[in-house]
């Protein structure tokens, strides 16, 4: 195997691990969308661009993107104290019940096949454990920063990977929730991934006293979701 192959050798897992047809229960949640849409009357796919500049991409460059890098850091070291800390963060940024079982969930998920397709890794055995005494939160971007780091996964090639997952759950589900077309959602999602380059390249200089991301009117819509009238996503 040459040097050109080698440096492309985790392509394909990633490729496996980061498709839709990968079973941790995306397809179910909108991640807040649904109640969001509502309640600011989005139809379109501009109003689906609007969101992925004013909410999801700022939310990936300051909260999610930089603790990816840190949970990842952490493995690396292992220190799975720090892991389990960082864990613990990550689940009190998630102050909205539904938002935050919804990342538990498809972290659990994860975590449950990963384990079945690599079964000696060390790291992942490690952390079902400690999810298994509670001592985890196991929020699905620790167990995706388990997943990148088993995989030897470059840094920005798993930062892209986890921001464009988090952009097409919100495309994908916009298609019931707005109403438009697959082609208008796609349009969407890629002037969404235009800036994805931007909003990675912002979160390398977060650090973890500052990471974070303040929405309150979206966390709060987040919260009322479980008591809508009706719903087509769990979150």
């Amino acid at each position: 195997m040459d040097e050109a192959d080698q440096s492309a050798a985790w392509v394909p897992a990633l490729l496996q691990v980061s498709d839709p047809l990968f079973p941790t229960g995306a397809y179910a949640h909108s991640m807040g969308l649904e109640q969001w849409a509502a309640t600011c009357g989005y139809t379109s796919g501009d109003d689906l661009m609007e969101f992925f500049q004013q909410h999801a991409g700022p939310a990936l460059a300051r909260l999610e993107l930089p603790y990816l890098r840190l949970v990842r850091d952490a493995i690396v070291l292992e220190d799975w104290s720090t892991v389990l800390e960082l864990d613990a963060e990550i689940d009190a940024w998630k102050w909205a019940n539904e938002i935050r079982e919804a990342s538990i969930s498809q972290g659990r998920g994860r975590l449950r096949l990963l384990k079945k397709l690599w079964k000696s890794s060390p790291e992942i055995e490690i952390y079902a454990d400690a999810f298994a005494l509670g001592k985890a939160r196991g929020h699905h971007l620790v167990v995706a920063a388990l997943q990148f780091e088993l995989l030897k996964v470059p840094g920005d090639a798993a930062l892209m990977t986890y921001g464009y997952q988090s952009l097409a759950n919100y495309a994908s589900a916009s298609i019931k929730l707005l109403r438009i077309s697959p082609e208008s959602a796609q349009i969407a999602l890629a002037t969404g991934l235009e800036q994805l380059n931007g909003w990675v390249a912002a979160s390398k200089s977060v650090k973890r006293e500052s990471a974070g991301w303040l929405a309150p009117a979206f966390d709060i819509s987040s919260a009322r979701h479980a008591t809508a009238f009706s719903r087509l996503f769990i979150s």
